[in-house]
């Protein structure tokens, strides 16, 4: 029967009332004992909703056959094996064991094993990837009873993107180096193909790089069509992880012309080529993201959009979609971020695509850090480390890592815990050789060591930062690097026994005014606040005391953070940006140097219209008030 369609389901409808009349049961009955309402039932005998296996499952012990009769064309039922009952004598001779013939044997295996096909089938549209696992798992051990190789590696192949789908990358690299070996030994290539295609995805996903690069270079050098241009894309992608961006995108133009010939010369059509430049172009977009290029990516990632969503690929359709929302978060564009990884998460757990769940979970807890709401950022960011953790997922995981350091490091007082989440993220990182990610870790670093007063460890990470970004092209990465080397180069300028103070903050002024075009050009908010405050306090300790100019850098900083502070509550969400202790320091800056020049009253105005009551409170504490610098800066 073809559940795909009303007929077959209303042919399953049937046998599902066949069974209910003949173990004597009304649906009113049946409907009690499986916890669900008559009119479901009702749906599932006129063929209007196709019954989900677990569902079923419950009829079938409710009606006292198995779930394999709910997909058989047989008008007989198997009777389902009886629950534990009170151990009785057998009449019937031990010598004398009661055995089917051979033939037959042979014959209802392979009805089975028809009948669970069909049911992995019905379970891929609409997909039910765990129900479809467990099915491929029943496949396999039919199959291997009949010695059926074929349907052996077809099986471990389904069981395998099955597997990928939940993101449970362990499981599914052995099931798919299975299915490899199996369709290696039938000769079946394009499963073969297939196969290795998913198995590298599996290891990609895994850290295991080197390993993956061997299985899509493998089909990339195949005569199969299709592994051709997947491989090369694939061994882009492996570059791009790496931050060969160059690389990276010769392997999307090589992979695009792949397909290009195959449409010119009639070898695929049309409709397959479009479904493969979809992908080519989502690669393409992650490297304008890796690179900070946000105005480039933008454009690329809606069109992914529209051709997703034409093309019904769901997938690519929640890829584009984070994309998108990654380029609102970096250029403060909150107010549209924070929705969008909200529906986003709601779509990846609908469908069941646990990996990107995993990863949009993480980036919630980013943003929510950025934006102060500590709280919140450590439920996302635990939420999402556990996810990870629980299916190997390392690339879940590293994001997840650095959501919690954002977390902890929003408060001064969490400092050993936003340092072990940082080095448990850089840990990852430098397995799975993604140099982007490292370059965040030692941005982190450099934060921890601005905010506990050590100036030579934040600036040896704000170094070691800019020399990767430098090399990597991530202009965005070296325009923050390169405001944390400024503020380390400040701090020990400002320090008693510093070496030629001048010199110093000349290095440093060079520093943060480079990092502030580069923001200011890729409009990245956190570069375009953070050049500004450290630039005010590099022109305030300069020996012309620089007080209209640092003022003027402070009051843009502020607006910054204003603009920031408005999309949260437009979001509908806690205006909680002055939680994050790094931007409170900006707004006690600006108020300090009123207050230094002679502005009390215009001081206590600007700070008492900002909404935030703590901030006068700092501002009127001695300590405070004498502090050349914020916090952990002495």
């Amino acid at each position: 029967m073809d559940l795909s369609t009303k007929q077959g389901r209303r042919e399953q409808g049937q046998r599902i009332q066949r069974a209910v009349e003949r173990a004597g049961l009304s649906i009113e009955e049946l409907a009690g004992r499986i916890g669900c309402s008559r009119a479901l039932i009702y749906q599932y005998l006129s063929g209007t909703t196709l019954a989900q296996p677990d569902r079923l499952q419950q009829i079938a012990a409710e009606c006292g056959v198995t779930l394999t009769d709910f997909y058989s064309t047989s008008e007989e039922f198997t009777p389902a094996p009886r629950r534990a009952a009170p151990a009785i004598v057998s009449p019937v001779p031990s010598s004398l064991p009661v055995a089917l013939p051979s033939q037959e044997v042979a014959v209802r295996l392979n009805e089975s094993l028809r009948s669970l096909q069909e049911l992995a089938g019905a379970q891929e549209g609409p997909p039910d990837y765990r129900a479809l696992a467990s099915t491929c798992e029943r496949i396999l051990s039919l199959a291997s009873q009949v010695g059926d190789n074929a349907v052996q590696a077809s099986a471990l192949l389904r069981l395998g993107n099955a597997l990928l789908s939940i993101a449970d990358f362990p499981r599914a690299a052995e099931a798919l180096a299975r299915a490899v070996a199996f369709a290696r030994e039938i000769g079946a290539s394009g499963t073969e193909t297939s196969a290795r295609q998913s198995l590298g995805q599996a290891l990609y996903q895994l850290g295991r790089t080197e390993e993956a690069g061997v299985q899509f270079a493998s089909i990339a050098a195949g005569a199969d069509f299709q592994g051709r241009w997947q491989g090369t894309l694939s061994l882009g992608s492996i570059h791009e992880q790496r931050g060969e961006y160059r690389q990276a995108m010769q392997r999307f133009d090589d992979a695009a012309n792949i397909l290009e010939e195959g449409e010119a010369n009639g070898t695929v059509r049309a409709e397959a080529v479009a479904v493969g430049l979809l992908y080519v172009n989502a690669n393409r977009t992650n490297v304008y993201l890796d690179e900070g290029d946000f105005r480039g990516a933008r454009p690329l990632a809606e069109k992914c959009l529209a051709d997703a969503e034409s093309l019904g690929i769901a997938g690519q359709y929640l890829e584009a979609r984070f994309n998108l929302a990654w380029c609102d978060f970096g250029t403060g564009q909150w107010a549209h971020a924070y929705p969008a990884l909200t529906s986003l998460l709601q779509l990846a757990r609908f469908i069941g695509d646990q990996g990107r769940e995993t990863m949009t979970r993480a980036w919630i807890g980013i943003l929510l850090a950025a934006a102060g709401d500590r709280d919140a950022a450590l439920a996302f960011g635990k939420d999402a480390l556990a996810q990870a953790l629980s299916r190997g997922d390392r690339r879940s995981e590293l994001y997840a890592q650095l959501a919690l350091a954002d977390a902890y490091s929003g408060d001064s007082r969490r400092d050993s815990e936003a340092r072990y989440h940082t080095t448990q993220a850089l840990a990852v990182a430098s397995t799975v050789r993604e140099t982007r990610a490292e370059i965040e870790c030692r941005l982190r670093l450099a934060h921890l060591g601005a905010q506990s007063g050590n100036p030579r460890e934040q600036q040896d990470a704000a170094t070691r930062a800019l020399a990767l970004s430098e090399r990597l092209g991530a202009r965005h990465l070296e325009s923050l690097s390169r405001v944390w080397l400024a503020e380390a180069m400040l701090r020990t300028a400002s320090t008693p026994d510093g070496a030629d103070q001048s010199a110093s903050l000349a290095s440093a002024r060079s520093e943060a005014e480079s990092a502030l075009e580069t923001a200011d050009e890729l409009e990245l908010a956190e570069g375009r606040w953070r050049s500004r405050s450290v630039l005010a306090r590099i022109l305030l300790q300069s020996a012309s005391q620089e007080a209209e100019g640092a003022e003027l850098r402070l009051r843009e900083a502020v607006a910054v953070l204003e603009n920031l502070r408005a999309a949260l509550r437009e979001t509908g969400i806690p205006d909680t940006l002055l939680e994050n202790e790094d931007c409170a320091d900006v707004y006690i800056q600006l108020g300090q140097l009123l207050q230094k020049t002679g502005r009390t009253d215009e001081a206590s105005a600007f700070l008492e219209q900002a909404g935030w009551p703590p901030l006068m409170t700092r501002l009127t504490a001695p300590t405070e008030a004498a502090a050349p610098f914020p916090r952990g800066a002495q």
